[in-house]
């Protein structure tokens, strides 16, 4: 026998709502190529999830290849790749 149980309600705030999060999004370079343009091979530094990073830093990911640091967080950086956007550790 099984017991209904009603779905629980969250009220998290959206990340759309937030003016902050929008004017910090828009500073992000958001097109990949654009953002390598003039960067050579011998620019990008080995990722290392115990360095770290500042906003700009080239990075060369063995999975992803090459990306550039857009946003820092605490012990987080989101990474542009050629194949999108990832959040990935540092400073552990």
């Amino acid at each position: 026998m099984s017991i209904h149980r009603p779905k629980r309600v969250t009220y998290r705030s959206s990340k759309e709502n937030n003016p902050l999060d929008s004017d910090l999004k828009d500073a992000k370079p958001t097109d990949w190529a654009q953002a390598m343009a003039g960067k050579r091979d011998a620019d990008f530094q080995a990722y290392a999830v115990k360095t770290t990073y500042a906003v700009g830093a080239l990075i060369k990911h063995p999975k992803f290849g090459n990306g550039v640091v857009v946003a820092v967080e605490p012990q987080k950086i989101d990474v542009l790749f050629e194949s999108g956007e990832r959040k990935l550790a540092h400073a552990l």
